[in-house]
């Protein structure tokens, strides 16, 4: 236990969170997620570009959130599998987790997202690559402090299907542009933790 200048004490709990991890998921879970996609875009359709368009020069879709969406089979996978799949690799108890945001990003030919950072609103993300693609590398910057801590730190991410990636919302990111016919697809999850545990 750790004792603050209030006089609370806390729980000081082993972690070891990744700043950024990538690990290959199950064929079963992508295809899932395909499934799952096109069932949402025929039944909701993707997000009014002029409202919420995050790309670059307009070449590219994305969903609402899907937390708001009402159906059983994909609010099942969220609460146990994909749930299981986030505690395991940040190896937190799941029910210190919680989701403020899971969404699919389809990037179009030439498209590409500038460089951001997720920390307003999340604590860490998770990336599932969808689909191969030989273009559109997502770009992590381990150190942006200033420009040349951005330069010598970058590591690239080709997409490729059955691959995740997770990671700190602090650190920042791009997606490249994008030039395969088969379009880029991402399954995108905000995570937060709590280990505000008072005693």
């Amino acid at each position: 236990f750790l004792k603050a200048p209030s006089g609370a004490f806390f729980m000081v709990f082993c972690m070891n969170f990744p700043l950024l991890r990538t690990f290959d998921v199950s064929n079963s879970i992508t295809l899932f997620l395909e499934k799952i996609l096109i069932q949402y875009v025929n039944q909701v359709g993707w997000t009014n570009y002029e409202l919420k368009n995050c790309f670059d020069k307009n070449k590219g879709y994305l969903t609402d959130n899907l937390l708001e969406w009402d159906d059983e089979k994909f609010k099942n996978f969220t609460q146990n599998e994909l749930l299981d799949l986030i505690s395991s690799h940040l190896e937190t108890d799941k029910s210190k987790l919680s989701y403020t945001w899971i969404h699919f990003l389809s990037y179009e030919n030439g498209g590409s997202m500038e460089r951001h950072k997720h920390w307003h609103n999340e604590d860490f993300v998770l990336f599932i690559y969808l689909k191969t693609c030989s273009s559109g590398r997502t770009i992590f910057y381990l150190n942006d402090f200033i420009e040349e801590h951005a330069k010598r730190t970058p590591v690239a991410i080709l997409p490729k299907k059955n691959l995740a990636a997770i990671f700190s919302s602090m650190i920042l990111h791009e997606g490249e542009l994008c030039n395969d016919s088969d379009n880029k697809q991402i399954f995108v999850v905000g995570v937060k933790v709590n280990h505000s545990n008072k005693i």
